[in-house]
């Protein structure tokens, strides 16, 4: 959810990602660089991404770490829908 919540801010702009660092440092510098993404969103995001490559490489995982990766998820997704609606309306 987090990674195509994020792809679809990129999108908006007319760009791509190339891998989740790249869309990690996009997000910052086109929506918490213009105070429209939380800071802390993209850096769940970030924490989100390193999570599920420890989970799915490492087999490094816990309960914890998932239900915050859900709530992260959830915030990201309804900020995401917020951007989206603002500038769909421009």
């Amino acid at each position: 959810s987090m990674f195509h919540s994020a792809r679809a801010l990129l999108y908006s702009r007319g760009y791509r990602e190339k891998g989740h660092y790249c869309l990690y440092l996009a997000l910052k510098e086109f929506f918490v660089k213009e105070k429209k993404l939380d800071p802390k969103l993209a850096e769940d995001f970030n924490n989100s991404m390193i999570l599920r490559e420890d989970a799915d490489y490492r087999r490094k995982f816990s309960q914890l770490g998932a239900q915050a990766v859900i709530e992260s998820a959830k915030r990201l997704l309804k900020a995401t829908k917020e951007i989206l609606t603002k500038e769909k309306g421009k």
